[in-house]
């Protein structure tokens, strides 16, 4: 029972990775530790394998629409790579009951963003390259510090800092958090273990459902599709930030 309850969170979590290019790693971690049982440092390596693998495949089917900026991304992650480091250097010394706080503060201010941004870029915009620098260095340290893939900041990031449609911004982010569980993936290989077979039961509805939000940000337009994003990132925010709270509360 709980094996079939997993695989429908996380095809869930395939379909909003998809339709918003963010929340894989936020959402599978989890759902792996509270659905299935698996051991916190073992579900982030699995996480990493599968979110990673996912967000590959989205960032391809957007491509089909010509909807990911490769250059833009790929030295989005580049700038991030020194500060990655830095920031899971920094994290250690801080309890994950913070991180997680500062995390869901940070969706609630990034969803916010998203919600107030006004208009497209157009397609006479310029683009300087320091956005990008500073932009995916920021984004690099916080991915870093929290732990996660950062889809939830490089959308915003892309949109607003670097001036990228937002549809363009959705397949890009899925391209760097590719990137990000790839670099993670390196620095954890050698105490990294990989559950095989159940990441195939996994990955498969993942996929499936992640091609599907791809198909469906065919049908939104440009505002609605920030609308969902900044709505969804500061609902879940907020759970976080509250639940954390409490937790803190509690314990004191």
């Amino acid at each position: 029972m709980h094996l079939w309850l997993a695989i429908l969170l996380i095809a869930a979590m395939g379909l909003v990775l998809g339709l918003l290019g963010g929340g894989g790693s936020i959402l599978t971690v989890p759902i792996l530790v509270y659905a299935l049982g698996v051991e916190a440092h073992a579900a982030i390596g699995l996480s990493l394998v599968l979110v990673g693998s996912t967000a590959l495949v989205g960032a391809f089917l957007h491509q089909e629409a010509a909807r990911v900026a490769w250059k833009d991304g790929l030295l989005f992650f580049c700038f991030g790579i020194p500060t990655n480091f830095l920031g899971a250097t920094l994290s250690r010394h801080v309890s994950g009951t913070v991180l997680l706080i500062l995390f869901g503060v940070l969706m609630e201010i990034s969803g916010a963003a998203m919600l107030y941004k006004r208009r497209e870029a157009g397609p006479d915009d310029q683009r300087k390259i320091w956005p990008v620098i500073i932009a995916g260095a920021a984004v690099g340290f916080l991915a870093g510090f929290l732990g996660v893939g950062g889809g939830f900041m490089v959308v915003p990031s892309l949109v607003l800092f670097l001036r990228i449609p937002i549809k363009s911004a959705t397949g890009t982010s899925l391209l760097v958090i590719a990137a990000n569980s790839a670099l993670a993936l390196f620095g954890r290989r050698r105490s990294l273990v990989v559950d095989w077979h159940l990441l195939i039961e996994l990955v498969v509805p993942a996929v499936l459902t992640t091609y599907l939000g791809v198909k469906l940000t065919e049908h939104l337009s440009p505002p609605q599709l920030r609308r969902i994003f900044g709505v969804f990132v500061i609902l879940f925010g907020l759970v976080m930030v509250a639940t954390n709270l409490a937790s803190l509360v509690f314990k004191h």
